[in-house]
This record gives C-alpha cells, structure tokens and sequence, in this order.
C-alpha cells in the first residue's frame, strides 16, 4: 500500500460536563460542544450528509440503541464529521438475514461492519461493496493505526477493499500459569526454557508440592475440544515451544508455503509432549477437557503446578472460585513463555484480522471520503478515544490525578445496565489496552502488558479461503489431528511419521491442498 505525504486532519470533538442525565444521581455526563477545528473553519464538511450504517460490530447487540438527545458518542460524530449517522444494530444470529434482506431491497447501508473476510469478499464480488484503494493515502493516520497484518486482510484481488473493524484482544487468554508457591517450597527456580519446564512439571508430580503425603498432583494439564482440535486448550503452546502449531498454521518463507503442522520440527514438539506422558507429569483427565470451564475447574481444585488460562483468572472474581473449591488461593503467578530450542518465544499469535468495515459500492466520491473521515476519527483521535472506549466522561471514566480512569467496574448494576447502549461504540478500543478491561487485580494488567511483547505476527495462513473443490478438507483435517495426539500420547510411534506424511499425500491430497495455497499466495503478493 503506497503512502503519500498529504495530511487529513480530522475534527477534534471537545467533550464537556453536561446535564445532569436522569436517574444519574450526582454523577454528570459528558455533552459534546461545538468544535472549533482548523477542518470546521476551513468548511472541509460544510453540507451536512445523512450515513447509514450497519453496526454488527456491537459489544452488545441486545442494547437498544437510546434517542439521539441522550446519545452522546453519536453526537460527538455527527458533530466533528457534520452528518446524521442513522445506525442499525441487527439482533444476534440476525445480522446476515437482515443485512442480506437490506441488499435484495436495494437499501444497501452506507457503512457495513462485517465479521469474517470470507463474508467481506463474497460481497465485494456480488458488486455490494466499493474499492477504497483510490482514496486510502489521504488517510495516514488511519492507515498507522492498524498493522501491516490487518490491512493484508483487508485485500482482495489486488484491491484494498474494507478497513480493519477493530482490534482483537491479544495476550491475555494463553498465559503461562504456575504455582509460585510450589516451585518456593521445591526450591526451584522459574523455568526459561522447554527442558526446565519438563523437571519442574516432573518435581511438580513426584515430590508432593503441597505437603500432604498424597500422590495427587502433577505438573500440567491440557485438552482438546470436542471436535478432537488441540488449538487453544493448552498443547499447542507447547508446541509453539517449537515454532509449531496444528492446522491450519501455514507459514511463508523463502518464498514458499511451510505448513507447520507436518514441519519437522512438529516432530520435535510431538516428541516432547510424548515424553511428558510416558513421565506421567500430565493429568490423565486431560482426555476429558473439552472446555474451557473443565480446565477452569483443575484450576480452582489447585493439583495442577502449570497450564495455560486466562490471566483474567487473576482476578477477584475467579480467585474466590479457588478458595470456595479448593479451599484456598494458591500463588499462581503468570511467566514469560518458554524460549524454544529455535528461539521461538511465542504465548500466541496475534488474531487475524476478520472483521472490518465496509463501505456500499452505491456511495459517491463524497460520501466514501466523510466515512473515512469518521472512520480515522473514531479510531485515531487522541481526545475522543476515552468516550468511545470507556464510555461517557463523569459514568465511566474520569480523570485522576492527571491521567485517564476507567470506573466502569465500580458501577452499581443498574448504571451498568442503564448505559449498556455504549457497548455500540467501543470499536476503537485497543486491544493492548489494560485500562479498558478495568483489571482489579494489578497482577492481571502487569501479565497482559507484559504478555504483549509474546504474541507473534499473525500467520498468512489465515488469508486461506476454503477450496469448493476440495472434497477431502474436514477428512484430511480430521486425520491431521487425531494423527498428532497418537503421536503425542505414543498410540503410535514417532518412527511412522514418515507413513503419516504419505497417508496424507495418497489418501488426502495434501499436495492439491499446498497447490490451492500457493496459488492463493501469489494472488496475495506473499509469494512471486
């Protein structure tokens, strides 16, 4: 994507206390007032223009959106872009009908957010959506807020055609758990690398970390869900250990595809997990974790030394849970992941970037530039990024000595519920943002912060669009996986990866499957 040096200064809203609003009590909400930017003075929006927009990108689509006299943050937009923002918040599980019903009518919506890519390029084809190439280098603030990944997600045949809709939360949900207690009282040290954690995973089991004579604890648990995927249930980062990772992990590298669920050195990773079952430092109840809440559940029991979970675990919330289950709150503390023998450090993968924003083929020149206006706006503006993110100024958030604070968690629940309608416009919230999640714990924001500096480059993988054609997809998918736990759990042995590799080659096409991502590559610019 070129760059040019041409600047778009967007409309800075100035956000004031205001009236008090009904049933508020003491509290006051923040009124939005005339701006006086350099864009107003200069009229860049001087005829005001009506936008309709389609918000499935809602936090809550169950909220109903309130009379525009109480709707701050759509005041704030209407008046730094001069429009009337008409917004549709389609109810869950109805967007895709309603939507489609709006396109079959003719009454296609100026701005759409849409959740997959997949859905993004089926419209671009139908003729629904418009190319933003031509008008994406007036917007360079908006085209730095969001990474090179995302805006790669946004292409399609050569042509950028949405904008990223809002950043995924990365950071947080694979962290790397221990009993700091147990490793003190083993008189061991934090593991850095795959072979330290295998002896403290081993002492963790062998050596009764919790002092009461049983033989009830081991070293980690993990699981699978219940399609027999090992993604996100806590093997797979191990396996990222080895820079490795189950399907669909494609990687690109000197000029090629590299599937990493078959690389070698899945080999290497498949070895060590087998080798942490033959130890028996793995809870044998791995086999029936196919939920995150089952997984919570060991948590909370405290016999298991290390797994990977939510670092929201940390929080009060969750560590009640422990003490009520397993009578007591153990010293659970969150550790960088493990630096691989190829100096692979990896906690996850940055998300791929599905959702984004759309604008209607049927919208003109004018009307295309105001939406990017409001889009870099919404999603770069220093000054109105705490209204949207956190909510109204005086309710949500306030400024405390000097700096921004986040008071949504000390709301009572009926505030909660009464100004649930701000859930529609957090969109440009940061995904590294630890004072949008309102962490109680300090523990919690310091994992996530540091957790930040872990999570890799999101995999090209993911740009992959389903083959018709491909009729042995779910098979060959199917066999990779139920594959790779023999494997780990030694049902059969590693000297036959070789035979797996040539099943997957003769039963399953494994080369028509590398054929279709290579040609997708170049499509993409990824390969030459």
């Amino acid at each position: 994507m070129q760059r040019t040096k041409l600047s778009f200064t967007v409309l800075a809203a100035i956000v004031a206390l205001g009236t008090i609003l009904s049933g508020c009590g003491n509290q006051e909400a923040g009124k939005p007032t005339a701006s006086s930017s350099p864009q107003s003075e200069g009229n860049k929006f001087a005829n005001k223009m009506k936008i309709s927009m389609f918000n499935q990108g809602t936090f809550n689509a169950a909220a109903p959106i309130p009379p525009r006299d109480e709707d701050i943050q759509r005041q704030m937009l209407e008046k730094a872009m001069n429009i009337d923002l008409d917004m549709m918040i389609p109810q869950a599980g109805q967007a895709t009908t309603k939507l489609n019903t709006l396109i079959a009518g003719g009454d296609i919506p100026d701005l759409i957010f849409l959740k997959s890519r997949s859905d993004l390029a089926q419209y671009y084809d139908q003729g629904v959506l418009a190319d933003l190439t031509p008008y994406l280098d007036q917007f360079p603030e908006l085209q730095k807020r969001f990474g090179k990944d995302s805006w790669e997600a946004m292409s399609y045949q050569g042509k950028t055609i949405g904008v990223p809709g809002y950043d995924n939360v990365n950071g947080i949900s694979r962290s790397y758990f221990i009993r700091n207690d147990w490793l003190k009282k083993l008189n061991m040290k934090v593991p850095t690398t795959p072979d330290e954690l295998f002896e403290v995973m081993k002492a963790f089991t062998e050596k009764d970390p919790d002092g009461n004579g049983k033989n009830d604890t081991y070293g980690f648990i993990g699981g699978m869900n219940k399609e027999g995927n090992l993604q996100t249930y806590g093997f797979d980062s191990l396996m990222w250990m080895f820079g490795v990772n189950p399907p669909s992990a494609i990687e690109v590298k000197d000029n090629k595809p590299v599937f990493l669920f078959i690389d070698p050195k899945m080999k290497e990773a498949l070895a060590y997990i087998n080798k942490m079952m033959a130890a028996k430092v793995v809870d044998p109840d791995w086999v029936t974790m196919n939920t995150p809440d089952l997984l919570d559940q060991k948590l909370f029991k405290g016999k298991v030394g290390f797994m990977i979970r939510d670092a929201r675990r940390l929080e009060p919330d969750y560590q009640q849970k422990m003490k009520e289950i397993g009578g007591e709150v153990p010293e659970w503390i969150v550790i960088p992941p493990m630096k691989g023998p190829y100096g692979d450090q990896i906690v996850e993968r940055k998300s791929f970037q599905g959702n984004s924003w759309a604008i209607s083929k049927k919208a003109d020149k004018d009307k295309i530039i105001r939406i990017l206006s409001m889009l870099e706006y919404l999603f770069t503006d220093k000054e109105a990024y705490p209204n949207f993110a956190y909510g109204i100024k005086g309710i949500h958030w306030d400024i405390v000595d000097g700096k921004v604070k986040n008071k949504t968690s000390e709301l009572s629940k009926e505030m909660k519920e009464k100004y649930l309608w701000v859930d529609h416009y957090r969109m440009p919230r940061r995904g590294d943002d630890a004072e949008y999640f309102s962490f109680q714990n300090p523990k919690t924001a310091e994992a996530f912060t540091n957790n930040q500096q872990y999570v890799g480059l999101t995999l090209p993988g993911n740009l992959l669009t389903a083959d018709p054609s491909d009729t042995l997809a779910a098979d060959r998918t199917r066999f990779i996986n139920e594959s790779l736990v023999k494997f780990m759990t030694g049902k059969d042995p590693l000297t036959n990866w070789d035979n797996f590799l040539k099943t997957l080659d003769t039963k399953f096409e494994m080369q028509k499957y590398k054929d279709t991502a290579t040609k997708q590559f170049k499509e993409a610019g990824l390969i030459k």
